[in-house]
């Protein structure tokens, strides 16, 4: 089991609210003005640049850290895990399952993850490796990760888990893994209806109804 972090594991609302607080954009606003770029078939940095123009995320990101160093700003923390994250975890591992968290996120993420104490057999970070999804190397290094923790695996007995069928579905199945898409996020509920959400083996609103679901499958 291959775990995404935000908004599979991680609810970003706090996040997001921070980055508008920092704009001064009313919540309402900046929620709502993200969904529709996004629903609409633009990216988050479109939905950033629309809001605040000429947005430069490394450059913003590099301002907010020198203004407040010792904050959480645009990271997350033990606050923001999702509450049915520790107990679908523990009835996976006690189920046998080798669990590992793989996602997109900035070098920080790692250790803020590990100091969860989630009981998973590693920990990949975008940043880090030097790839990103949807980029087929991530996926090659996912099943690296996976090794580790399982030795001999291959990628048909992955199940990557995510939010995002263009990030996550997509390019997982075309590394030979099976998928689970998962409906909650700014981008889970939409991409769920989506004509490619057939293309994950299973589509659930939390990860109690993937334990449940993992369980039947025997």
């Amino acid at each position: 089991m291959v775990f995404d972090v935000g908004e599979t594991l991680i609810d970003e609302t706090r996040i997001f609210a921070r980055w508008a607080d920092r704009f001064a954009i009313p919540h309402m606003a900046f929620f709502g003005t993200i969904g529709a770029v996004i629903g609409s078939g633009g990216t988050l940095t479109d939905g950033f640049r629309l809001l605040v123009p000429g947005f430069d995320l490394e450059a913003e990101s590099a301002r907010w850290r020198a203004e407040d160093p010792e904050g959480v700003r645009e990271h997350f923390d033990e606050r923001d895990l999702y509450p049915d994250v520790r107990p679908a975890f523990k009835a996976m591992n006690q189920a046998g399952l080798s669990l590992v968290i793989a996602g997109n996120q900035p070098p920080e993420a790692g250790p803020t993850l590990d100091a969860m104490g989630l009981g998973v057999d590693g920990i990949g970070i975008s940043d880090v490796w030097g790839t990103q999804k949807p980029q087929p190397e991530f996926f090659d290094r996912v099943l690296e990760l996976a090794d580790r923790g399982r030795p001999g695996v291959t990628a048909e007995e992955i199940l990557y888990v995510g939010d995002r069928v263009d990030n996550d579905v997509l390019p997982a199945r075309r590394a030979g893994m099976g998928t689970a898409l998962l409906r909650r996020g700014i981008y889970g509920y939409r991409h769920a209806a989506t004509p490619d959400a057939r293309r994950a083996d299973v589509i659930v609103d939390d990860l109690h109804q993937l334990t449940d679901w993992i369980a039947a499958r025997g």
